[in-house]
């Protein structure tokens, strides 16, 4: 038991030294887009425009009426299928309770259960695009930041290439050697995290 908590201790005492500061301050911009995301819908879009370049800061505003025209969409298909099915309900419950049909007067009993149920379906399929619309658009300031602050530069390389290994064991032998080339150059990047 003591031996499995001093490697415990190791090892979380290792990972903590573990990354440079450079990342840290990158997982804290994209924790923050998704925060901001999560709190105000397209803000963590907007905070991500911080670190595009200027090229590419005037296509980011195409998103927000996308997302708020899905939000108020999905909100207004929610409130008109809720109206119908309470109408639809009282006036169900109206006929139960002996009175004369008021508004549905084309329609039986029956007939105003299974549209009922029509509505209240097609209100409970608006509440779960709602989530999802609201959950898609977290989701993509959050994959958005992380792309942004990727780096996709020239010093990196992945190469593979054959090569030719004498064993002891077998005769001469042909095999494929993957490597990794990595060059780092020390720059200075220009992040500006608020």
């Amino acid at each position: 038991m003591i031996r499995t908590l001093i490697f415990l201790l190791i090892i979380i005492t290792n990972n903590n030294f573990a990354q440079n500061s450079d990342s840290l301050k990158k997982n804290k911009f994209s924790f923050k887009s998704t925060l901001f995301s999560s709190i105000i819908p397209g803000s963590g879009q907007v905070h991500n425009n911080i670190i595009r370049t200027n090229t590419t800061k005037n296509r980011l505003w195409w998103k927000l009426p996308l997302i708020y025209g899905g939000l108020g969409t999905t909100l207004y298909l929610i409130n008109f299928n809720n109206q119908e099915f309470n109408s639809i309900k009282n006036e169900r419950l109206s006929r139960i309770d002996g009175n004369s049909p008021i508004y549905y007067a084309q329609y039986s009993e029956n007939q105003l259960r299974e549209i009922q149920d029509e509505y209240r379906r097609l209100r409970d399929l608006s509440v779960i695009s709602l989530i999802g619309i609201y959950f898609l658009q977290v989701i993509d300031a959050n994959v958005e930041s992380h792309l942004f602050l990727f780096d996709i530069s020239d010093n990196l390389t992945f190469r593979i290439k054959p090569s030719y290994q004498i064993n002891n064991n077998y005769k001469n032998s042909f095999s494929t050697q993957f490597s990794l080339n990595i060059k780092i150059k020390t720059q200075k990047e220009n992040f500006y995290f608020f």
